[in-house]
């Protein structure tokens, strides 16, 4: 796999950075790639678009409440992950 950026940020950093899930120090380090990656930015962009678009799409699923049943899977899921630690 090709680097993005001279700072390395993979692709998996920079979806994590278009869905707000990485830590800021993490955060920081790929803002910083971007500022110096046209590339990057462009991915970003793109990856910002896509998720709007899907967010746009499913507006009214996502509005609905969680069935219980479904819920209830996720749960004991998490306390299954859990117990694993």
């Amino acid at each position: 796999m090709a680097t993005i950026s001279r700072l390395f940020v993979s692709s998996d950093d920079l979806h994590a950075y278009v869905d707000e899930m990485l830590p800021p120090r993490a955060a920081s380090r790929v803002a910083a790639a971007l500022e110096q990656d046209a590339e990057a930015r462009a991915r970003v962009a793109a990856y910002q678009k896509q998720n709007a678009e899907l967010r746009r799409l499913n507006a009214e699923v996502l509005d609905e409440p969680v069935p219980a049943a479904m819920a209830e899977m996720v749960a004991a899921a998490r306390r299954e992950e859990t117990r694993g630690r």
